[in-house]
């Protein structure tokens, strides 16, 4: 069941943004808001905030990330970004109606609660829209998880001045994922599940397998075994096969020491 919000009972600190499903009006429809206070006094007198748009998609780990922000031009000028887990118990029935409704409602807030709400153009609808499939083919990840994701990604690129010009005008999924590094879920082709783990993606390898050749195959035995292991395209380890040690894959893949593994430079995929 969809988890809905009174804007007249939302209180908010200085500086947070949030986004929820609320009902406009008594015998209206349901509807994605934005609910924002800012950190210093907005200009309740004037309702022409210059509201922008922006979003973006952020790989973190093994998390993908949607942000979307809002920056007000005219009076304070500030900026507030919010972010939308897709595998949360409500994601999926946000990011439809996000990619349907034309309308975006954003509530503003100070000390006291709600002060008044602007009726913006939705100019994440295509955002959204082609999102859905994308992140629909990804493994779920935990709300502790993407929590742990937008807080290690935040330290790395705040403050929200610098977020806003990192992530692509407009709202274009194609021209985001350009800007990130393929992974797991970019692959054109099937990777065996339990090979997930194992899966990297670098700019000089592509996408790659970490295995452990079969000739070390008796000192990672004895050893540590991701002491031994080295990156092979994922087309050479699925056409060689795997054998498994102590939970690792093993594939019968040359290996010259000194110089890593003997693959078909053809076997490589960007």
């Amino acid at each position: 069941m969809v988890q809905m919000v009174d804007p007249e009972n939302i209180r908010l600190v200085p500086g947070e943004s949030v986004q929820g499903i609320f009902v406009s009006r008594p015998e209206g429809s349901r509807e994605v808001g934005l609910f924002i206070r800012g950190l210093s006094g907005l200009d309740f007198n004037d309702r022409d905030l210059g509201i922008e748009q922006r979003a973006g998609l952020i790989r973190f780990d093994d998390v993908l990330l949607v942000v979307t922000m809002i920056k007000l031009t005219r009076s304070n000028e500030e900026i507030f970004d919010v972010w939308w887990n897709y595998h949360s118990p409500d994601g999926s029935a946000q990011f439809k109606r996000m990619s349907e409704q034309e309308v975006l409602t954003v509530h503003f807030y100070n000390e006291k609660g709600k002060k008044f709400s602007v009726d913006t153009e939705n100019g994440f609808r295509k955002f959204f829209r082609d999102l859905q499939t994308l992140i629909g083919r990804t493994q779920p990840w935990t709300e502790v998880e993407f929590d742990r994701a937008v807080r290690g990604f935040c330290a790395q690129s705040y403050p929200k001045e610098n977020l806003w010009e990192m992530i692509e005008l407009g709202s274009h999924l194609k021209d985001s994922i350009q800007a990130q590094p393929p992974g797991l879920e970019t692959y054109s082709g099937t990777i065996p599940e339990e090979l997930h783990r194992f899966y990297e993606y670098s700019p000089e390898k592509g996408h790659s397998i970490r295995v452990i050749p079969s000739i070390l195959e008796g000192e990672a035995t004895g050893g540590n075994p991701e002491e031994f292991l080295h990156a092979a395209p994922v087309k050479t380890v699925l056409r060689c096969g795997i054998r498994w040690t102590r939970g690792y894959p093993v594939a019968p893949i040359p290996f010259i020491p000194g110089h890593g593994l003997a693959v078909p430079p053809d076997d490589s995929e960007f």
